[in-house]
């Protein structure tokens, strides 16, 4: 963001001299949209024309990836930095004007999603951020509270609707896209689960049949093709609860459900999900005011949206995580053949074992453990919810 103080208003300055008589529709409809985050970033810097006609897509951006606002732990002058803090929020303080501006945005996972910044941390249920918001963006808005209401209500439309029984709170939060994702993924989950009970695993190998109907479950975690999401959740977390229900209760094939099914749901879920996978549920869920940091820890680099792809910072080998244990944290590489190192969110190591003695040993107490983990962090999401909009008596929960 840039510092600078300039003389003129931004419409009175020329773009940039790095795009000189570049129309601004060429600008703002083309250049700027094929640009990565940190490139807008840095181009925004140039002049307060592009600080300003980039701030928008800027914001999306960080917005939908949960962009940390510094990605060193010291700045240029030594001193420590937030690792809490986040881009979108150091931005809304410039221009809280685009808070609810509408626009269309992809994310990690290839979603395409249109909605407004505000709408971008409900669906992705990044509810740190959104109380953030509510303490220190919306009385910067005229009739911000007002407008907060009815963004919530159009991305939400069930919220005041009545559970059925059986149906837990997040179900509340739900448009018929999640309902129909969820449906879905329990039935081709019921299949999987059956076929890798009657499957042989000779060698350790699944058959064709089970493969294939795991890649058919791991489909659905992906939007159609075509699909623009405009309310709801952008992946629930029932989703990955229920996978390692199932998880726990295979007879057999776990290292195979493990790296097959549960690392593509959790690659799914939403950017501040992830954060949360790699923080630790077990840190958050026990402590009601903690959050998740929104950068890596020193001994790890990620790209930025993709809090689970985390590598060996300044590692010649750039091994990618072949999996992150959401309880704690710990990131787990493969070291060689059948073997995999597990280490702490911190980097230092915490064990080396072959995945199948890592399950046999961990299976039923971590399925129990991380799901039980998503249901409470769902809980500890929707009580904020609830606590944001209390004052509202047209957004009240059904009961």
């Amino acid at each position: 963001m840039a510092k600078t103080r300039y003389e003129k208003p931004a419409n009175d300055q020329p773009a940039s001299c790095l795009l000189g008589d570049t129309p601004k529709e060429i600008r703002t409809d083309v250049l700027y949209t094929q640009c990565l985050l940190a490139t807008l970033g840095a181009f925004a810097q140039t002049s307060q024309k592009a600080e300003h006609e980039t701030a928008f897509l800027r914001l999306l951006s960080a917005s939908i990836n949960s962009a940390p606002e510094f990605l060193d732990e010291v700045d240029s002058l030594g001193k420590k930095t937030d690792p809490f803090a986040l881009s979108s929020i150091a931005m809304l303080k410039k221009h809280p004007e685009l808070l609810f501006k509408i626009g269309c945005v992809k994310d990690h996972y290839g979603r395409e999603i249109c909605a407004s910044p505000y709408q971008i941390f409900l669906g992705a249920g990044d509810v740190w951020a959104l109380k953030q918001i509510h303490e220190e963006i919306i009385p910067l808005i005229p009739n911000g509270t007002t407008e907060a209401q009815n963004q919530f209500r159009d991305w939400f439309p069930n919220y005041e609707q009545k559970r059925e029984p059986g149906q837990d709170e997040e179900f509340r939060l739900y448009d018929a896209r999640n309902k129909r994702q969820i449906a879905d993924i329990m039935k081709q989950l019921d299949i999987v689960k059956q076929l890798i009970a009657a499957d042989p695993f000779t060698n350790n190998v699944p058959l064709e049949v089970t493969k294939q109907a795991v890649e058919d479950l791991c489909q659905l975690f992906r939007a159609t093709r075509g699909e623009v999401i405009r309310s709801g959740l952008h992946f629930p977390l029932a989703i990955i609860r229920e996978i390692y229900y199932a998880y726990r209760e295979l007879p057999k094939g776990f290292s195979f459900f493990l790296l097959k099914v549960i690392y593509p749901a959790l690659e799914a879920l939403s950017t501040i999900d992830g954060l949360c996978c790699r923080f630790g549920l077990y840190s958050i869920v026990i402590q009601p005011h903690q959050r998740p940091a929104r950068r890596s820890n020193p001994a790890f680099e990620h790209p930025i949206g993709q809090p689970l792809r985390v590598m060996f910072a300044g590692d010649s080998s750039k091994r990618v995580a072949a999996l992150v244990d959401p309880e704690a944290g710990a990131i787990c590489f493969l070291a060689k053949d059948g073997f995999f190192d597990w280490f702490r969110k911190n980097g230092l190591l915490l064990e080396s074992a072959s995945l199948v003695e890592y399950d046999e040993r961990k299976r039923i107490r971590a399925g129990d453990m991380i799901a039980s983990g998503f249901d409470q962090l769902s809980r500890v999401k929707m009580s904020t919810f609830q606590d944001l909009y209390a004052h509202s008596p047209s957004l009240q929960p059904g009961t």
